[in-house]
This record gives structure tokens, C-alpha cells and sequence, in this order.
């Protein structure tokens, strides 16, 4: 009698009578988690084939289907594990916080700690490299993960704001924060060189930077009305494209 031809895997299923313990499948799925973030952060979703991860990974082509769907399941897990990493470490702050401003310097201080969180270096350059040349899955992680916490530090800036300040402006002191939290997290190696060591290690920290970003920030709300000032440099502004 012939031997019996061995079971294979076929169109991202496990071949039937196939007995695939819990524990090889949750390795299968973590040896691709694992390889394929640092793959996606260096080279970009578009140019890593599934066939290359499978085989850096020494897995069957079939697993990426079988765990996740396609390469952007693959890759959707892969995002969903940092932001799941970084909300262990890091969760977000209560937003029923009565004292807006306790609310703002926690918020801040997470929002530091969380960018700042990232040790192996390719998190934060795959979140940077969706944000410049989005993927399909740029949409969703928007959505999910950075839509509610702009819309709590909204709402948050209008409760500290001594002016009825329309939601743009409101949306333009956000993006001035979160801008300023995501360039003390990507942009170490410049205010390396820019920053003296004794000033980086005084006033550069993450508690340090918090104070001067929520600082900065109630100065603006609170004690200057913020459209004035933007009168007087708009018709500055104005004056010098007249001028050119």
C-alpha cells in the first residue's frame, strides 16, 4: 500500500484532520508579529511580500491567511499590538477629571510618555511612515486610536478657554501640542545637537517639557486673547505678499 500523502495547509486554512494545538498556532502568529513590524517600519507595507515574511519567519505561506487574512490583517494586528502595548503602559487619563487643567497636564504627560515609549525604535517609525504615505489601514487607525483622544483634548482646551474660541482654533492649539509631543519623541537626535547637555537634562524631560507645553498652552487661553494677536500677524502677512 502507498504512504498516505501528508496533509497540507490550502488557501490560508488549516488542511482538514490537520491537529494544530493552540500552542503552535499562537507561536505561528507571534513569530509573524513579531518579525513583521520592524519589516513594515524599515521597507513599508507596499514593497514586503507575504511569501518573504512567511519565509523570514520559517512559517507556512498560508499562516498570514489562516491568522489574519491578507497582509493588511497582518498588518492591522501589527498597529493594534503597539497601541495595545502603549495603553498597558500608559493608560489613557479619566476623562471625567472635574479640574480641567489637572486634565490637560495628564493628558500632555501621556501623550509624551506613550510617543517616548518606544525602545526597539520601529514603532514610532511605522506610525511615521503611515502618517507620510498612508496604507488602506490608515483610516481606521486614525478613527480608533487617535480620534478620541483629539476630540477629549478639544473639549478639554474649551473648558480651560477664557474666550469663546471657534473649533478650528481649538483644533489648531491640539495639533500645536500634539505636534510638539510627537517632535520631543521623533526628533531626540537634533535637540541632541541643538540643546546643550545641561539644559536637555534640566529642562528637556518628559515632566519638564510637560510643564512648558501646558504652560505655553493656559497662556494662550487664558491670559492673552489669542484672536488679537492673530489680527496683527495676519495683516502682517498680508503686507508682505503685497509686497512681493
Amino acid at each position: 500500500m502507498a504512504p498516505a500523502a501528508p496533509k497540507v495547509e490550502s488557501r490560508g486554512q488549516p488542511a482538514r484532520g490537520t491537529d494544530v494545538s493552540s500552542r503552535e498556532r499562537c507561536s505561528t502568529r507571534d513569530r509573524l508579529l513579531h518579525l513583521a513590524g520592524p519589516v513594515f517600519a524599515a521597507r513599508g507595507f507596499d514593497a514586503v511580500t507575504v511569501r518573504e515574511l512567511a519565509t523570514e519567519a520559517n512559517v507556512n505561506v498560508a499562516a498570514v491567511g489562516y491568522h489574519f487574512g491578507d497582509k493588511l490583517g497582518l498588518y492591522r494586528a501589527v498597529i493594534e499590538g503597539i497601541r495595545s502595548k502603549r495603553d498597558q503602559l500608559y493608560p489613557c487619563p479619566n476623562p471625567d477629571e472635574p479640574d480641567p487643567c489637572k486634565r490637560l497636564t495628564k493628558t500632555v504627560r501621556n501623550l509624551l510618555c506613550r510617543m517616548s515609549s518606544d525602545q526597539s525604535g520601529w514603532e514610532t517609525q511605522l506610525l511615521m511612515r503611515e502618517i507620510q504615505r498612508p496604507t488602506p489601514a490608515f483610516e481606521h487607525i486614525v478613527r480608533v486610536i487617535f480620534r478620541p483622544q483629539f476630540d477629549h483634548l478639544i473639549s478639554n482646551l474649551g473648558e480651560l478657554s477664557s474666550f469663546d474660541l471657534p473649533t478650528y482654533q481649538l483644533e489648531q492649539i491640539a495639533l500645536g501640542i500634539v505636534g510638539q509631543c510627537t517632535y520631543h519623541a521623533t526628533g531626540s537626535g537634533m535637540i541632541q545637537i541643538l540643546i546643550s547637555e545641561e539644559n536637555r537634562r534640566q529642562h528637556f524631560g518628559i515632566d519638564s517639557f510637560t510643564v512648558h507645553i501646558v504652560a505655553s498652552t493656559l497662556t494662550t487661553l487664558q491670559n492673552g486673547d489669542i484672536r488679537e494677536h492673530q489680527s496683527i500677524v495676519a495683516k502682517m502677512l498680508d503686507q508682505e505678499n503685497d509686497s512681493d
